[in-house]
Protein backbone atom coordinates (compact mmCIF):
# COMPACT_ATOMS: atom_id res chain seq x y z
CA UNK A 1 0.00 0.00 0.00
CA UNK A 2 1.39 3.93 -0.35
CA UNK A 3 2.86 5.69 1.95
CA UNK A 4 -0.02 7.24 4.54
CA UNK A 5 -2.26 4.60 3.56
CA UNK A 6 -4.86 4.99 6.31
CA UNK A 7 -4.65 2.38 8.87
CA UNK A 8 -3.04 -0.69 7.41
CA UNK A 9 0.71 -0.47 5.84
CA UNK A 10 0.32 -3.30 3.53
CA UNK A 11 -2.46 -5.90 2.58
CA UNK A 12 -2.13 -8.92 0.74
CA UNK A 13 -4.44 -9.64 -1.98
CA UNK A 14 -4.16 -13.37 -1.90
CA UNK A 15 -4.39 -13.85 1.84
CA UNK A 16 -6.71 -10.94 2.53
CA UNK A 17 -4.29 -9.63 5.42
CA UNK A 18 -4.19 -6.35 6.15
CA UNK A 19 -1.04 -5.41 7.97
CA UNK A 20 -0.36 -2.46 9.96
CA UNK A 21 3.24 -1.70 11.16
CA UNK A 22 4.18 -0.02 14.40
CA UNK A 23 7.67 0.53 16.09
CA UNK A 24 7.05 1.13 19.99
CA UNK A 25 10.28 2.69 21.92
CA UNK A 26 9.76 1.55 24.99
CA UNK A 27 12.80 3.04 26.93
CA UNK A 28 10.85 6.39 27.27
CA UNK A 29 10.83 7.99 30.13
CA UNK A 30 7.61 8.02 30.40
CA UNK A 31 6.71 4.64 29.33
CA UNK A 32 9.21 2.98 31.76
CA UNK A 33 6.91 5.07 34.90
CA UNK A 34 3.85 4.31 33.90
CA UNK A 35 3.83 1.00 31.72
CA UNK A 36 0.58 1.09 31.19
CA UNK A 37 0.92 4.10 28.28
CA UNK A 38 2.10 0.99 25.57
CA UNK A 39 -1.37 -0.54 26.10
CA UNK A 40 -3.06 2.67 26.00
CA UNK A 41 -0.84 2.98 22.72
CA UNK A 42 -1.50 -0.47 21.19
CA UNK A 43 -5.51 -0.28 21.85
CA UNK A 44 -5.85 2.62 19.88
CA UNK A 45 -4.32 0.65 17.03
CA UNK A 46 -6.14 -2.32 17.95
CA UNK A 47 -9.18 -0.07 17.50
CA UNK A 48 -8.31 1.45 14.30
CA UNK A 49 -7.75 -1.54 12.63
CA UNK A 50 -11.39 -3.38 13.97
CA UNK A 51 -13.05 -0.25 12.82
CA UNK A 52 -11.33 0.25 9.52
CA UNK A 53 -14.39 -0.16 7.00
CA UNK A 54 -12.59 1.39 3.23
CA UNK A 55 -9.93 4.04 2.52
CA UNK A 56 -8.62 4.48 -1.29
CA UNK A 57 -5.53 6.30 -2.23
CA UNK A 58 -3.63 6.54 -5.42
CA UNK A 59 -5.83 3.83 -7.02
CA UNK A 60 -5.37 1.70 -3.95
CA UNK A 61 -8.67 0.70 -2.59
CA UNK A 62 -9.01 -1.57 0.61
CA UNK A 63 -12.85 -2.49 2.18
CA UNK A 64 -13.81 -4.20 5.23
CA UNK A 65 -15.22 -7.15 2.96
CA UNK A 66 -11.99 -7.68 1.43
CA UNK A 67 -10.04 -8.03 4.72
CA UNK A 68 -9.81 -11.63 6.16
CA UNK A 69 -7.66 -11.00 8.84
CA UNK A 70 -6.11 -8.20 10.46
CA UNK A 71 -2.68 -7.92 12.43
CA UNK A 72 -0.59 -5.46 13.80
CA UNK A 73 3.26 -5.93 13.85
CA UNK A 74 5.05 -3.91 16.69
CA UNK A 75 8.81 -3.90 16.81
CA UNK A 76 9.64 -3.42 20.93
CA UNK A 77 13.46 -3.19 22.17
CA UNK A 78 15.22 -5.86 24.02
CA UNK A 79 15.53 -4.04 27.07
CA UNK A 80 11.39 -3.75 27.27
CA UNK A 81 10.80 -4.46 31.19
CA UNK A 82 8.55 -7.12 32.60
CA UNK A 83 6.09 -4.30 33.99
CA UNK A 84 6.01 -3.55 29.63
CA UNK A 85 5.72 -6.98 28.85
CA UNK A 86 2.47 -7.47 31.50
CA UNK A 87 1.18 -4.54 29.25
CA UNK A 88 2.09 -5.96 26.11
CA UNK A 89 0.44 -8.80 26.83
CA UNK A 90 -2.85 -7.29 28.13
CA UNK A 91 -2.91 -5.74 24.88
CA UNK A 92 -2.16 -8.89 22.93
CA UNK A 93 -5.70 -10.60 24.84
CA UNK A 94 -7.52 -7.73 23.39
CA UNK A 95 -6.45 -7.90 20.36
CA UNK A 96 -7.83 -11.34 20.14
CA UNK A 97 -11.31 -10.05 22.00
CA UNK A 98 -11.14 -7.58 18.70
CA UNK A 99 -10.39 -10.84 16.15
CA UNK A 100 -6.98 -8.67 15.39
CA UNK A 101 -3.98 -10.85 15.64
CA UNK A 102 -1.14 -8.80 17.37
CA UNK A 103 2.68 -10.05 16.87
CA UNK A 104 5.61 -8.57 19.23
CA UNK A 105 9.13 -8.58 17.84
CA UNK A 106 11.82 -7.79 19.66
CA UNK A 107 14.70 -5.93 18.43
CA UNK A 108 17.83 -4.44 19.07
Amino acid sequence: LPTGFKTFDFYDEKTGIATSVKTLDTRTAARIKDSRQLYTSIKGNIDSAAGFSEYTQNGYKVTSSMILQREIRIAVPKTTTVEQWEQLNRAIAYGTEKNINVKITVVK
